[in-house]
């Protein structure tokens, strides 16, 4: 019974219909700690085994080779255009990045610059929001977005779309199983307009390529794959050897 939702011809019916399209972008809401993020990547699980997508990229940060992270627009852009393959893309954390209140920002402009490129590319996108209200609306446009999935709570989803038959525009399903794909529910999902910036070629020590992305690149401990106290040796080893260097000089003069 484990992965039931698998073979249910109705679950696959509506991903067929929201995503099996040249373009496609689909809203996932719900609550805090309904599920949504992890809904996404069963979601994502499915459309491969299916064959509707065969390139699956998110800013959400998992341990499945299958998953691509990125996490910002140049790198995003670069990513749809690489080649002819059907793609998916889940940006999670939509509402906290593209705001409503911010819908004139950089980032909300350059975004919305997106759009035509999804189109353009074949490709689906997946943005994950608590409040649909609260997001910019051109994402809620019908020419873009193809259908609502609301996550209820972590076991029940309901499917919205004017892409189904005019008798049953609504699907709900329950129980919903977990993804496969492994990832911290609790991670921040991040959403930049620059690309992050190389390590330059000179830097060969591996611990100043680790402050290089803290500092430059702005990661956090997490994403370095370090404990607090690993990053903590780091930083006042190289602080240590900025502080003994001063000192010396100061002696000289």
């Amino acid at each position: 019974m484990q992965r039931q939702i698998q073979v249910n011809n109705d679950f696959d019916f509506c991903l067929k219909k929201m995503f099996d399209l040249p373009s496609s972008m689909v809203l996932i809401i719900g609550d805090w700690k309904t599920g949504k993020t992890d809904f996404a990547l069963l979601i994502a699980e499915r459309l491969l085994e299916l064959g509707i997508v065969t390139k699956v990229a998110s800013n959400i940060q998992t341990k499945d080779p299958r998953i691509t992270f990125i996490s910002d627009l140049p790198t995003l852009k670069a990513w749809l255009h690489a080649d002819r393959t059907r793609k998916l893309y889940i940006f999670d954390e939509a509402g906290m990045h593209l705001h409503r209140r911010r819908s004139m920002s950089r980032k909300n402009i350059a975004f919305m610059t997106i759009l035509p490129e999804i189109s353009k590319a074949h490709a689906r996108m997946i943005c994950i929001l608590q409040n649909p209200e609260s997001i910019d609306k051109e994402l809620l446009s019908p020419v873009w977005c193809k259908g609502l999935i609301i996550k209820e709570n972590k076991y029940k989803a309901k499917f919205i779309s004017e892409l189904f038959p005019p008798d049953r525009k609504v699907f709900e399903f329950y129980p919903v199983p977990k993804t496969n794909i492994p990832f911290d529910p609790y991670a921040i999902a991040p959403f930049k307009l620059s690309a992050p910036k190389q390590i330059p070629e000179f830097i060969k020590d591996e611990e100043l390529k680790i402050l290089w992305e803290w500092s430059v690149n702005n990661k956090s401990i997490h994403q370095l794959g370090l404990h607090p106290m690993q990053m903590n040796r780091i930083v006042k080893k190289f602080v240590k050897r900025i502080l003994e260097s001063q000192s010396r000089e100061i002696t000289l003069t």
